[in-house]
Order: structure tokens, then sequence, then C-alpha cells
């Protein structure tokens, strides 16, 4: 324990600290066991503190060499430094205006051959449709086709048929798929393509037998496309009938929780359909919440809602007002407003719609129609609709029937000529009438037929669907009728079917972005055709991965900490380094392509969370409105290593418009180092004429290259498949020793997609061995190749003093990276195998992109000396080895001409355990007679912490890795106020944030007699339903459908107590299980916020100062900046009482005074640019469409008595 001296000024500060003395240290000094001192606060830049302030000096100055001596002799920076020099490397110039021109160049050839592959598919679809001869009889008796789910793949089916379809087995062909790795493995067949059809549609009924036969004939078009262009991804067809014929042929991927759901995939559901077909659309619907909408009606209303919403995609703008006697929005801070419909916004109104309150009171639908038609007209207005033809706005009304006419309504606000106060807006409307007992058909069918609409009558779930979906084609009409331009439409990204994050190895996921193109049906142009009808025939498409557009940016060029980017029309990213999919719970978040761009740029004047300011907004409008240019100087919070570390930064922004698509491209460069590169000549042809072998620069299997850069790549990566890159590289170096051409993978193309008669659907097809290499790359490569390699043979001391350096620090690893993506490695003392057998280089393969580079890189312009960076791993973070290492890297920067440029980075590991007993040994010297306890006393506590404060040494080892705040909160927080660091806050805007589940009463499970009289009810019900659908069904004499849990959870949920249950219960027995069988809910994720503060390091604040540092309620401290580092030493009196203050650079979830999407609603606001080529109106349109009809109920209401008998039956038997 401590000796008298230590006791008495306990004693004294506990007494001080009671009179609210906040200075104890005014009136005594600070014994050590060793009779030292710690300086006096009462003269803080006196004799004592100045000799303090030395003898920490002295200690981290001579860590500093030896860590710096080490450093040099290990890396041999300066040997490499010189070899640039020897090798003539150039320093030049790069200029972000011509090289966003290059790139948006390359990107835009390689989008415009996908645009002309979909439309040669569009092409053929519409020739081959207009002349099929097609025979019904023949083709149910003959015809047999591939289908996706029923067809034996290998053996097997992906789905089963039901009983009465079982005759049906003939009309699917077998085929036998290989998986192929351009699909990412999947078994594929590329010589044919397969059809899926969704499971409530026929496909022996004649529309939908006709589409598939004569779109077998696309099956020539799909081969051509592919062997002309290998990286294209999956091809399709999707047909107005609801079928998809996709390229290649593949086994349908089974997407449901359960097998016993219905297949509900619909291509005429997703974003490429409904996007190509409708355009923009502003849509307003009105939901009747009269007393008349409650039970079965209620439940259909709500459906048939969601199913509205599964129609929208990001470029719609909706909302949803319920209506009674008086009129409100569902939710009520969206008065006023339409929204995105973004998939989180949609997930809130249907979990709103849920919630809804039971319909009351009579329904005034003048005052909703009134409503609805001044909330269109304001955006009507500021969307200058009047002016232009792009406007598609709709009301959709959902009720069980009107109580009167509102011709005056539409005559006032859709009809009018602008006099007396009436306009005219061209809004269609469409009304879905609910229910089998309707009344005033005529007034509901004539609200549709009057304004450029569509009529529904929906008598049961299983119409839904269909019913709504008819929407597409009224709104598609005045684009069949123009017949002339069929104008591509670009999706948001979306997540490729086949990829699952649970199963997949991928470090990213597999974001896609598709482009389609409509087809028209053309037989309502000829002559003989009674009763003609425009029809949108149907949508042709192709996926492209955007990591395809990723390839193209030349990130090489753009150097380290530079990236590019993809902005959409709406300001939305699909292309980011902070773009996160999946969150932190492992699930892909709900709004991953919903992410707006001043979410993922942090600029400093970005003071307040979600309020961006001019500067991130002007750079954003700019994007948004496909405008070409370029900002430069901003300042930026520069976050890296998983939001973990921030350095205030200037970046260059530059963008330009993508052609024929409502993207635009950016990069992004520092302001500084990002202005120059390393250039070299031609290395391929210049080693070849010294008779230097290039593969000799690549021996060994301690090098890498990045794993995501194209360097060079056979187009068919089938039969050309590689273990690692490294492979591929090699087979490319052996090819140039000879005579070797240099193809793009896109060459330069003449056609341009404005011009129709350019459209080339005959392409040269390329040979199976036919490659493509980007030249300026690989000859940088084989350059920096040739820098390094000889400083990378065997290793040799140059003497024992560098060998016992090495050991004394345990140093047995040494590497370099640069800017070509090259990573070489070398194990000091040989290597050693480990049982994982894998290695440093298998942790870091990604060059410039690695933590380690880019520290190197910040650290070299905020620092210009010779300096190393040291890190250790994150806490929380796996281990590579079965020790802690410590990581050091540097920056090289050669210099040519007056200039400099980064060229590559050279680091090594070593112990830390080693080195931490070194720091101990250094800090054990006393330099000043006792002027201040020595750091292996229990007085102080010395502490190592790197520039963006987290411990590198401390005295508890445990405490490696971890923020230095949450030991010494009150010194972190005197060093913020000193300027020694700087505290930076950074918004995360992509999170999932786990909501704890409410807890229930046990008794509530219980089978009290009135919870299972109400089970008993709501089974009744469900099963009444369940069979009543059942026998519609076969008396259409189509194949039953299998509802999924969008259809009959809503009824059958007994074994929940009325909750939404996971999946269809296979029987009754089941549903009887499920009753005394809860499980445990899964975790429950939501969006949210969460703030994280970081700090980063002022090296100008601690030159030429005496860092002795004293605040109120703050223990006395000593800080030294550890030279040729990034690291700083903090010596602190840990027998004074201190404030107790506790800091964290864990992120927090942040609340707002709003709830979720309320705190969000600003971003509807934001600016947005409208799909362009739009067609809303046709003077044509009346002659050529109509506006639907009522539905008969025919044998549906005879065998109703019948349904309810069978049910009552079942009830009797399951009571019993």
């Amino acid at each position: 324990m401590f000796g008298l001296c230590e006791k008495l000024m306990t004693h004294f500060a506990v007494i001080l600290t009671a009179f609210s003395l906040s200075q104890p240290l005014l009136l005594l000094l600070i014994c050590g066991p060793h009779g030292g001192t710690f300086p006096s606060t009462s003269t803080p830049w006196g004799a004592e503190a100045s000799a303090a302030d030395e003898a920490v000096g002295k200690w981290a100055t001579q860590f500093g060499d030896e860590l710096f001596a080490l450093a040099q002799k290990i890396t041999k920076s300066q040997e490499i430094k010189e070899k640039y020099k020897e090798y003539n490397a150039r320093v030049e110039l790069k200029n972000g205006t011509e090289l966003i021109k290059s790139i948006t160049k390359n990107v835009g050839k390689m989008l415009a051959r996908k645009m002309d592959a979909v439309r040669c598919i569009q092409e053929r679809a519409e020739y081959v449709n207009e002349n099929f001869e097609f025979n019904l009889t023949y083709a149910r008796l003959n015809y047999t086709y591939i289908s996706s789910k029923f067809s034996k793949f290998n053996g097997n089916s992906s789905e089963e048929l039901e009983p009465n379809e079982a005759q049906n087995a003939r009309m699917y062909r077998d085929m036998e798929l290989n998986p192929d790795t351009h699909f990412y493995n999947t078994p594929v067949d590329t010589e044919h393509s397969s059809v899926h059809v969704p499971s409530n549609i026929y496909d022996r009924s004649e529309r939908v037998l006709k589409t598939i036969m004569w779109s077998e004939h696309l099956d020539e078009v799909f081969r051509q496309n592919y062997q002309s262009d290998p990286a294209l991804s999956w091809q399709y067809f999707g047909s107005d009938t609801g079928i998809l014929r996709h390229y290649p042929a593949a086994q349908w991927t089974d997407t449901r929780a359960n097998r016993d759901d219905a297949d509900t995939y619909d291509c005429r559901k997703r974003s490429w359909y409904i996007e190509t077909a409708t355009c923009s659309k502003d849509i307003v619907i009105l939901l009747d919440h009269s007393g008349s909408m409650t039970g079965f009606r209620h439940h259909v209303a709500k459906f048939t809602i969601r199913s509205i919403l599964d129609t929208f995609s990001n470029n719609d703008f909706f909302t949803i007002l319920r209506y009674s006697s008086e009129v409100n929005d569902i939710i009520p801070c969206f008065n006023g407003a339409l929204v995105q419909a973004t998939p989180e916004n949609i997930e809130v109104f249907n979990q709103q719609i849920e919630l809804l309150d039971d319909p009351e009171g009579y329904a005034n639908l003048t005052l909703a129609y009134e409503t609805a038609f001044q909330l269109l007209r304001k955006y009507y207005d500021s969307r200058h609709c009047a002016t232009n033809s792009t406007c598609n706005q709709a009301i959709m009304l959902v009720t069980d029937g009107v109580a009167g006419n509102t011709t005056e309504v539409f005559q006032k606000y859709n009809w009018g000529n602008g006099e007396n106060g009436t306009s005219q807006m061209d809004t269609r409307v469409f009304t879905y009438l609910l229910g089998k007992e309707v009344t005033k058909v005529r007034e509901i069918q004539w609200m549709a037929c009057l304004n450029r609409g569509y009529y529904s009558h929906v008598q049961t779930l299983d119409e839904v669907h269909e019913e709504v979906l008819k929407y597409v084609d009224v709104i598609a009409t005045p684009l069949v009728l123009q017949n002339e331009q069929h104008p591509p439409t670009w999706t948001h990204a979306f997540t490729d079917k086949t990829y699952d994050p649970k199963t997949s190895n991928e470090k990213r996921p597999r974001l896609m972005i598709s482009v389609g193109v409509p087809a028209f049906d053309r037989f309502y142009r000829h002559a003989n055709r009674t009763n003609p009808r425009a029809r949108l025939l149907g949508v042709a498409g192709t996926d492209v991965p955007v990591e395809d557009i990723d390839k193209l940016t030349l990130p090489y060029k753009l150097g380290v900490n530079g990236y590019s980017f993809v902005v959409s029309n709406n300001g939305y990213v699909l292309l980011h380094p902070d773009l996160r999919p999946i969150g932190t719970n492992g699930k892909m978040n709900p709004n991953y392509n919903s992410i707006d761009f001043t979410e993922v740029e942090h600029l400093f004047e970005d003071q307040s969370p979600r309020e961006p300011g001019e500067s991130i907004l002007h750079i954003r409008n700019a994007m948004v409105r496909h405008e070409a240019n370029e900002f430069k100087s901003i300042s930026v919070k520069f976050h890296y290593d998983k939001m973990r570390r921030v350095s205030e930064e200037k970046q260059d922004y530059f963008f330009a418009p993508l052609p024929n698509t409502p993207f635009t491209l950016g990069i992004v460069m520092p302001s500084e180092y990002g202005k120059t590169w390393i250039k070299v000549g031609e290395e391929v042809e210049k080693n070849k004429h010294m008779k230097i072998n290039i593969s000799d620069f690549f021996v060994g299997e301690n090098w890498k290259v990045h794993p995501d850069w194209v360097y060079c790549k056979y187009h068919y990566l089938e039969g050309h498949e590689f273990k690692t890159p490294e492979a591929e590289l090699r087979e490319f170096l052996g090819k140039m020793q000879h005579d070797f051409k240099w193809p793009e993978q896109y060459a330069e193309d003449e056609s341009d997609w404005d011009d129709k008669d350019d459209l080339n659907c005959g392409r040269k097809t390329l040979d199976d061995d036919a490659y493509y290499c980007n030249k300026e790359l690989v000859n940088l490569l084989i350059f920096d190749a040739k820098v390094t390699n000889s400083s990378y043979g065997v290793w040799r001391f140059e003497s024992d003093e560098e060998r016992q350096l090495i050991k004394r620090f345990g140093a047995d690893l040494r590497f370099v990276a640069t800017m070509s993506g090259l990573t070489r490695w070398q194990f000091i003392f040989g290597e050693v195998e480990v049982d994982t057998d894998r290695e440093f280089g298998d942790y870091h393969t990604t060059a410039i992109d690695e933590t380690w580079y880019k520290s190197a890189i910040l650290q070299h312009h905020e620092d210009r000396s010779e300096s190393f960076v040291f890190s250790v791993k994150y806490y929380d973070d796996p281990m590579e080895d079965s020790e802690v290492k410590v990581t050091a890297s540097h920056a090289i920067f050669p210099r040519d001409g007056g200039k400099e440029a980064p060229a590559c980075v050279v680091g090594f590991q070593f112990s830390h355990a080693r080195m931490w007993e070194r720091f101990f040994t250094i800090t054990a010297v006393d330099h000043c007679n006792h002027c201040l306890p020595i750091c292996t006393d229990d007085d102080v506590d010395c502490v190592v912490i790197d520039n963006n404060a987290y411990i590198v040494i401390g005295q508890n080892i445990n405490t490696t890795g971890k923020f230095f705040g949450e030991f010494h909160g009150d010194v972190m927080t005197a060093m913020v106020e000193r300027g020694i660091f700087l505290s930076i806050e950074v918004y995360d805007y992509q999170e999932q944030c786990k909501e704890e589940p409410k807890a229930g009463s046990d008794g509530h499970g219980l089978l009290h007699p009135l919870r299972l009289l109400s089970f008993g009810w709501k089974w009744l019900v469900g099963r009444l339903f369940f069979q009543y659908q059942r026998i519609q069904w076969w008396a259409d004499g189509a194949p039953f459908m299998e509802y999924t849990d969008e259809i009959e959870d809503e009824y059958v949920a007994v074994g929940d107590g009325g909750k939404s249950s996971a999946s269809k219960p296979k029987d009754d027995s089941d549903d009887e299980n499920a009753m005394f069988d809860e499980p445990e809910p899964d975790p429950i994720y939501k969006a949210c916020d969460k703030r994280s503060t970081l700090y980063a390091l002022q090296p100008s604040a601690l030159v030429g100062i005496n860092d002795f540092v004293e605040a109120p309620s703050t223990r006395p401290f000593l800080v030294k900046k550890i030279p040729n580092s990034n690291l700083v030493l903090v010596v602190v009196n840990v027998l004074m009482p201190s404030r107790s203050v506790r800091l964290s650079t864990e992120p927090q979830r942040m609340e707002y005074d709003k709830e979720f999407p309320c705190y969000k609603l600003n971003m509807s606001f934001y600016e947005r640019r409208r799909i362009e080529e739009c067609y809303t109106v046709h003077e044509d349109e009346e002659l050529y469409t109509y506006c639907g009809n009522a539905s008969r109920l025919g044998l549906t209401l005879q065998l109703m008595p019948l349904t309810i008998i069978l049910v009552f039956h079942l009830t009797y038997s399951f009571m019993r």
C-alpha cells in the first residue's frame, strides 16, 4: 500500500473535495513511492512541471526512436523509394474533368450494350407475336415447354404438382443443368430459356399458353445477345399475362419461408415491369372507412391497398386518405403531402393500415375527392404539368359503394376549362368496388370511365391481385398508342434473386439494376380486328450488376481514399463505398435502395442530424438534374475502419450524367495528394525488349493482387475458372511474352440509342477464349512488381544489432502494397504454418483499400515527416494470429519535377506483448530525480494512444484496442478543450436497432373458456373462407391456389392468439397444436439513426508547448507526441480525484421528437427529376381501351350454401 505521504494526500483530497474545492493540488504536492512528486499546479510552468515534461519527453523520444529505427530497417522504405527514382517513375497531374469524362464514356458504352440487347428482345417479341399462328387444341395435346418450377432439372423439380394437375406433367420438358461461374454458380442451360408461371395463373389457359409458345422464339435472340456480350446477366421477357421467360434456363429459386406457401412472384409487380409501363406516378388512395366497411370487406380493402402499394417504386409518390364523415391521412405527419414510395415508406403504410380503428360513420365521398384533387393540384402546379405531358396523376378509390353522383367534383377539378375556378388536370380515377351485394354500380363505374381510369369489382380475395394490375395496362395505353418510341427504363438497386446473405460467401451483397423496354401488341392496328384494344405486350429486360459499373471506374487511378459513386434521379446512391445494404444484424436493410446521397456524404458544415448543409444539397441537386459539374476543396468528415476512425479532409467532387439513363456518375479525389499519380510507360514491351520475363516478378506465393480489379479476364467465365485472381494473372502474364493484343471489353460503337436504324442485333459473337485487358493497369502492376521485387527476396540481417532490435520487438513479418493493387509480404524468420492456413495475405488483399494503407497516406498528409502509423486491432475484432500484433505502415511518396504522388505503403507486424514490455522498460527510468513517478508505479497511469485515441499500450493489457475516454473521460475531455484532439460527430443513417419485445403475461396463454371461444370463432371464419375459395377455384377449373400468409393468415390466426402466423397450417391438427405451442418471437429490428463521437489528433497543438495540463475537476496529466509516429504518450496522476466522466466512440441510438418515419419527412421534399420520355396522354385512347365491367357471380353463389354446410360439419367434428 501507499506510504504516509500518499495517505495524507488522499485524506486532504477528500476533505477539500467535501468543501467543494476543485483544486487540491494548489495546496500540496503529490508524493510518489520513490519520493518523487507530480508537478505542483501552483507553479504549472515552473521548474517541477518543466522537469517532468522533459522527463516524459525523454521517454517518448527514446521509445519513438527505437520504433522508427526498427521500422526503417525492417521495411527498407528508403531502398524502395530510391527504386522509383532509379526506374524513372514519372509523377503526373490528374485532370479530374478529363477523368470523369473517360469513366462515364466507359460505363456508358457498357450500359448502351445492355440497352441494345433488350431492344433486340423487344423487337423480336413484337414481330413473333404479330405473326404467330396459334392452335389451342394442338397446343394442349402436344406442346411441351421448360418450366422453371415443374420441369425436372437433373432429376428434381423445385415444386411438386398438385394432385389435380398431375395429368399435365407431360407438358414439362426435363433438362440437364450445369453450374455456371458467370451466373454465380447457379446450374443453368445457356442453350435454352425457361418459363416461370405464378401459382395463381393457369398455364393451360388460351392466352397464357399462347404466350408461352410464341415467346420460345426469343431463345435465338437471348443466345445471340449472350454470345456477343458474355458479361450479360439474366435476360428476360415479362408478359402482361404474368408469365416470365428468363435466360438462361434455370430452376426457380425457392425463397419462401414455408414450402406450403404459394409462389407469389409475379413479374408484373416487379419494379422493372411497372416502371417501364407507367413512368412516375402521383397517386392518392381513398379508403372508405365508413360503417359499412366492416368484416370481410374491411379485410379485402386492406389486402387491395397492400396489392396496390406493391406496384409502386421509388419513382412514385403517394398517400392514403381514409374517409367517412371527414377525411384524414392515415399517417398524420404526412398531412397534405405525397411521400416517396420507398420500401420503408410502403412498409410504414402497410403497418398503419393494420392498426386502423374499426370503420364507423357515413361516407362523404365528395369531400374525399375534393381533398384528393386539391392535394394533387399542388403537385400538378409544382411539377408544371400543364406545360408538359410527363405527369401521371391518379386517384384510386377503394369502397363498397357510393351514395350518389359526384360529377360536380370532376367538372370542377378534372374536366374544367380554367373558367369559374375550374381546372383540367387529366387525373385518372380507378375504382375498386368491394363485396358481392353492391348497389349503384353504374355510378362508380362511370367515375372511372369518364376519368380515363378503370373500374374493378372485387368480390373475393383471389381476384384482388389481377384486378389491381389492370391499372398498369390503362396507364400504359398512351405509350402503346404512340407506337414509335420504346423508351428504356432503369430501376433502382435491388438484390439478385439468387443471392442469400445467410448462405453466400460474397463479401458484399449482390446488388443489381435492371433496364426494361416496353413491347407493344401490334394486333390493334389490324383493320380486320374486332374490338381493337391497345395492349402492352410485355417488358423485355436484363439485369446489370452494380459491381460491373464499379469495375469500369478506374479505381487505381482514383487512388487511395478516392472513390466513385452513382446517384439516381431521386438522389439515391446505388454505388458508394459507404452504402451498407446489410445491417449489423446480418439482414438486408429495408431501405438499402433508397439511401440518399446526403446520408452517406458527411460534410463539416452538417452539424445537426438530418439537416444537410447548403454545399451538400448543391452537389446533390446538380447530380439529380443530370448536370456535369465539379466542386473542389469541400471539407468532409472522412471516416473509415467501419466508422471507428475519422479525419477532417478536403475532397474534390467531379460528376457527369450517364447517357440515356437516370443516373449520374461521380468521383471523389483528395484535394491535396489526390491530384497526382505515378505514370509508367509500356512496361510489357520494354521488358520483352530487354529479354526479361515479366513472370519472374511474380514468383512464389506471398503476393496478391486486388481481387475486385480487372487486369485481364476472359469474356466467358465458364470454362475459365481460376482458384485465385493470382492464378488468372499468371496465365495472362505468360501470354504477354508472345504476340499479345490489348482488346477492351467494349469496343467503340458507332451506334446511338436514339437512332433506331443503327440497332445491331447481329453483332459478332466472341470466341470461347476471347479476353479483354486494362493495359494501363497491367503496365503499372508490372512496374510496381519490378520496383518491389528485389526488396522482397531472401531476408538477410545486415548486422547483429539489427537482429537484436528486430527480436526485441518480436517483428516477424513485413509487407508492401502498391497503387496498382499488388501486395507482397515476407516472413523474416521463415514462414510458420498455422492451424487456419490463413496468413497476412489472406486477410489483407485489397491494397489501397486497407485501413493501414489509408492511415499511412493520411499520416503523410498531416505530418510531412517520415513517420509510421502504429495500430492494434479493435478490441472486439477477431484475431488474425495466435497473439495480438501491432501493425506499422508508412507511405512512400516519390518526387519528380517538384511534385510527389502516393506510390505505395510499406509496413510490418510485430508482437504487442514485446512492445508493451519494451515501453515499460523505457518508462521505468527516472530522468528527473523523482520529480514524477515512473510508469511502473501505481501513482500514475501511462498510456500510449493512437491518433484516434484508441489505446495501443496501457498498464492493463486488457484495455488494448479500446477507446481512451472510456477510462479517462475527464482527461480526454480536457485534451479536446485544449485542442489536442478534435471531437467529430458522425451520423449513421443506415442502422437497424433491435426492438425489445413487450413482455406478456403468462396467464394470457391459458386457454380459459372465453379465449377458447375466440379461437374457435376465428378458426371457423378462417375455414369458411378457406373452403369457399377452394370450391370457387374448382368451379373455375383452375388448379387450387395455396394461399400465402398475406391472405389466409388474416383469418387463420388461431395459433398465436390473434397475431399473424408465419405460414399456412397444413391441416387441422396443426391448427390445434399451434394453440398450445407458441414459438419464441424472432428479434424485431427497425430502421434507426445512430451517432458516433470520434476523435482526431491535432499534431500542431503539441508543437512548441509545455505539455503539462490541468483543468477543473480533472486529474493532472502530461501528454507528449511520440516522434515519427501517430502515437501520443499520456501520463495521468490517478491518485487525485476527478469528475466521473465516461466517453465512448460506440454508436449511440438517436432519439427524435418525432416517431419514425416522420423525422425523415423533409427528405420527401428534396429535389427529384422526373423520368423523361413518359407518355401519359393520347388522342386515340378512347378508341382502343375500355374501363372495366362488373364481374359475374355465376356458379360461385350457387355453391355458397354447400360451403357453409361443409364447414359446419368440419367444425362439429373438430369440437367433438
